[in-house]
């Protein structure tokens, strides 16, 4: 097996694009610091609450630097061999690494990263990270890494307002050509929780049902439809 390479189950979302972030008061510092400045500049650490766009973000910055870019959500990655996972990734233009919390307890993924940093540093690559924590409540990670995470530009990421989910309902319609009325956007808005990927994956699975339907997407459709589970009729 000695060389061989693993597949790994890594895939961009195709709607993880800067085009379809919702940019928000609070976000406007991060997203200025990410499009600014030489690429090791612009490195920089993502934390907040589950899905306030760290993800996203991280994707849309290596959809931008295209192929050249290495996205690793390491959730997804933790049984296979770090140094399979991580070897090379020093020679894209930017690592992208999520999920960094999940390795908290696991030695075996912390040496290696924490070299990977420094080659990223030292290549001046444009390193990302991102955690449902800040670096200095990471306490498990071996203090070498925490201290190299900590000295990353670090943004916290706010989550969604009432006004946040209507935008993204919105942005989402208008790209994918659907028309929501007013009423409409209230009644979905009132109903669905205050996360970026439930309000992104009902758009697509609403966008779905108004076409195969052939009918515009009225409150008496989303109802049928029982793709708002939670809501309160």
């Amino acid at each position: 097996m000695g060389g061989q390479q693993i597949p790994l189950p890594i895939q961009r979302e195709d709607f993880a694009t800067w085009q379809n972030w919702l940019s928000r008061f609070d976000t406007q510092p991060m997203e200025q610091w990410l499009s600014m400045g030489e690429p090791v500049s612009q490195s920089a650490y993502l934390w907040g609450g589950s899905h306030v766009g760290k993800s996203h973000v991280l994707q849309a910055c290596c959809h931008m630097a295209g192929h050249d870019a290495r996205y690793l959500p390491l959730a997804d990655l933790l049984h296979f061999p770090p140094d399979q996972v991580l070897a090379d990734a020093h020679l894209a233009s930017v690592v992208a690494i999520d999920d960094i919390e999940c390795i908290e307890t696991d030695q075996a993924w912390q040496e290696p990263l924490f070299t990977l940093f420094n080659r990223c540093m030292e290549s001046g690559v444009q390193l990302l990270v991102a955690a449902t924590k800040a670096p200095a409540q990471l306490s498990a990670l071996l203090p070498d890494l925490r201290s190299r995470l900590t000295s990353l530009t670090i943004f916290q990421l706010p989550h969604f307002s009432e006004e946040h989910i209507a935008a993204l309902l919105r942005l989402r319609a208008d790209a994918a050509g659907v028309t929501l009325s007013n009423e409409v956007l209230q009644y979905c808005t009132m109903r669905l929780p205050r996360d970026a990927r439930t309000v992104v994956h009902f758009m697509e699975q609403l966008d779905r049902l108004s076409l195969a339907q052939g009918r515009p997407v009225t409150i008496p459709l989303i109802r049928e439809s029982g793709l708002l589970s939670r809501a309160d009729d």
